[in-house]
């Protein structure tokens, strides 16, 4: 794998993860058409929303590392 695609995964994790951190201590999360939601108002919503993010960040991990293409 080149340098370029392992930098494009790492970027993609680092901002994933950061989006995660910005939901998390806000309390809520951005759903298309409605604008920004709170945890409360929809729970399971964002609880995937949350574990869609940590999926997308090992899943990139796993092809750094496994050098799947």
């Amino acid at each position: 794998m080149n340098i370029i695609a392992v930098i494009i995964y790492l970027s993609v994790n680092i901002m994933c993860i950061l989006y995660a951190g910005y939901c998390m201590l806000n309390g809520g999360f951005h759903m298309k058409g409605r604008g920004w939601r709170t945890k409360y108002e929809n729970p399971k919503t964002y609880r995937f929303t949350i574990a869609m993010l940590y999926f997308i960040v090992i899943v990139n991990t796993g092809m750094i590392f496994l050098n799947i293409r």
